[in-house]
């Protein structure tokens, strides 16, 4: 990671990882997390909660990278997470994977 800890990048970042680790347990203990059957709303939804994250005084200091990873960061957590959700609720989400 190019940002330090004492950059407004590096403390957001730090604390992306800190969220996405909670998600990763919860993940481990069979709990997901509903995501929308359109992906344009899920990548929506997702790019909110790495806006909503970073505090309002970083926000103008965040590169579109760093928000970008941030994304991808949370994607990745919360598509981990579908495979615990019913199988009802998979297919509603048009999920094409095999868990």
């Amino acid at each position: 990671m190019t940002a330090t800890a004492s950059t407004p990048e590096g403390r957001f970042l730090n604390r992306v990882e800190r969220r996405a680790a909670f998600l990763k347990i919860l993940g481990l203990a069979d709990y997901g997390i509903y995501l929308a059957p359109d992906p344009h709303q899920r990548k929506r939804s997702i790019e909110m909660l790495v806006r909503l994250i970073a505090r309002q005084s970083e926000l103008p200091h965040l590169s579109a990278d760093a928000l970008a990873r941030a994304a991808e960061i949370f994607t990745r957590e919360l598509e981990a997470m579908q495979k615990s959700l019913p199988h009802d609720v998979q297919y509603r989400n048009r999920l094409k994977k095999d868990w």
